[in-house]
């Protein structure tokens, strides 16, 4: 089927994300059409993301014109350079994890993606938080200089913190700018197939019938599409992962504009603040097998010592639907899975998914008929979704008993096979890139050693004995000590030359 005009089903982050790189990545003649209901114009909830976001500010052709200080200026959003980790491992105790703190082994041995540096913090049972991003996480500082100048900029890779609603009109007034693309108000309510089942056009509340050859399905829980085009099947991880239900909130803060997410665990669950420009983006995430909305409520009030006006309450069942493609429609987002907040995988994912298809799938003339194509497509998503799961249950494995919560969620009947697997290696060796690769041969989603390494370093997941060995039979502990000490004495110099936070945004 020549692909001429591609069909968008819901705005949002999702839907506005894959306008762009669909404006972005395909043939000048295609038309992009969006159908959606206006976004309410409330307070932003916080969202944040990964690095994959900095892709999409950074597109090249960036027909779209997305400019990252203007996006920082109109969005209010902020610079994310990692997540601390408040009380996971033990209360009292927290990490950092750096995003895009990247490694190459420059010994090349045994391998050039064998991270000696981390493994080092393991052996001699180091925080990770004497790294160029650590430290400015805990400086509070930004990877610029107080003159302008951005250093290591080749070697950082950014992310993030979001005022959804304004990021949604941002992306949404940059993409309607474009002759590629058109934005249609309404809401979807059936579709007509034909006899191949393949999806020919939409019908809306209002009435239209919009037809397109291409269609994508961003209309998260509501699955508009993907669960309706042909027998779909929902694999639930709700056996892997306790937490299904999150109250959000905003407060104004009168401390320093954070550069990182703040995860912080609590009886039944955890805490996300996310910083803005103009205030905290909050919300408690926890299982209502142990609480309940209310309880909750009163819960992180007495945490945060302040009165709690919730927006909303959520409840959400963590999985993904087993076909992600099907006929000639794609989902992207919540629309294909969800597994909570933490680590912002649903726009990493989102981002991963539909790049993955445009890059690798997508063409002028698409093949709708070959179903071994679309089998591949889902089985590399639902691979990359498990996997992600797998890293999302990595961090609650934790020696806190202080509630059951805490019991049952960091019991090994929560892990995968794939997990059990792991988790076993890992016993007799430190953990390689090699690990993270699926049956197709690729890890493409960029979730891997380095996190992780990183999350296992906090919550003490590696035995120190061992990597230390490991290290002194490739040669490398020596080496790497002296690595070490000459980068965080290199940064410790750097951080008085940093930028402040605050500094930054004001110079905007």
């Amino acid at each position: 089927m020549r692909i001429k005009n591609i069909v968008i089903v819901g705005g949002g982050t999702a839907g506005w994300t894959t306008a762009h790189h669909f404006i972005n990545k395909t043939h000048p003649t295609t038309k992009i059409t969006v159908v959606a209901t206006p976004e309410i114009p409330i307070i932003g909830v916080g969202e944040s993301t990964t690095g994959r976001f900095n892709d999409l500010i950074n597109l090249n052709p960036n027909i779209t014109g997305v400019n990252e200080k203007e996006f920082l200026k109109e969005t209010s959003s902020t610079f994310k350079l990692g997540i601390k980790h408040t009380d996971w491992y033990k209360k009292g105790q927290s990490f950092y994890s750096p995003i895009g703190d990247n490694y190459s082994n420059e010994y090349n041995y045994p391998h050039k993606d064998y991270d000696n540096y981390r493994i080092y913090h393991v052996a001699d049972n180091l925080d990770y938080d004497k790294t160029y991003q650590s430290s400015l996480m805990r400086e509070n500082k930004l990877h610029m200089m107080k003159d302008g100048r951005s250093v290591y900029a080749e070697e950082i890779n950014v992310a993030y913190h979001l005022d959804t609603y304004k990021v949604g009109q941002y992306l949404k007034r940059k993409a309607i700018n474009t002759k590629k693309c058109k934005y249609i108000d309404d809401q979807v309510v059936s579709f007509k197939q034909n006899n191949m089942g393949i999806v020919t056009s939409l019908k809306t509340k209002k009435g239209k019938t919009i037809k397109g050859d291409l269609f994508i399905d961003c209309s998260g829980f509501a699955k508009v599409l993907i669960d309706k085009v042909e027998k779909n099947h929902w694999i639930s991880y709700e056996n892997n992962l306790l937490v299904n239900s999150a109250l959000n909130f905003n407060y104004v803060s009168d401390e320093p504009i954070r550069n990182y997410t703040h995860a912080w665990a609590q009886k039944y669950g955890w805490l996300w603040e996310i910083p803005t420009q103009e205030r905290l983006g909050c919300g408690y995430v926890f299982s209502d097998k142990f609480i309940d909305f209310d309880k909750a409520h009163d819960e992180i009030s007495k945490v945060l010592n302040r009165k709690i006006d919730v927006q909303r309450k959520i409840k959400f069942k963590t999985g993904r639907q087993e076909k992600m493609w099907c006929k000639n429609v794609v989902s992207t987002g919540l629309s294909s899975a969800f597994i909570e907040p933490l680590e912002a995988t649903s726009i990493h994912a989102t981002i991963m998914q539909i790049t993955h298809f445009i890059e690798n799938y997508y063409k002028p003339d698409m093949p709708f008929e070959n179903e071994y194509l679309q089998d591949q497509y889902n089985s590399e998503m639902g691979q990359m979704w498990d996997n992600i799961r797998d890293f999302i249950v990595f961090h609650y494995i934790t020696p806190r008993e202080d509630t059951e919560f805490w019991k049952e969620s960091s019991s090994s009947n929560r892990w995968s096979t794939r997990l059990t697997k792991l988790m076993s290696i890992w016993q007799d060796r430190m953990p390689r890139h090699i690990d993270y690769i699926n049956d197709k041969g690729n890890d493409f989603y960029n979730i891997g050693n380095v996190l992780w390494y990183q999350i296992g370093i906090g919550m003490k997941l590696f035995d120190s004995k061992m990597a230390k060995q490991e290290l002194i039979d490739y040669n490398l502990y020596d080496r790497t000590k002296q690595h070490y000490e000459e980068i965080t004495t290199a940064v410790a110099k750097s951080m008085p030359f940093m930028v402040k936070t605050n500094d930054y945004y004001k110079s905007l």
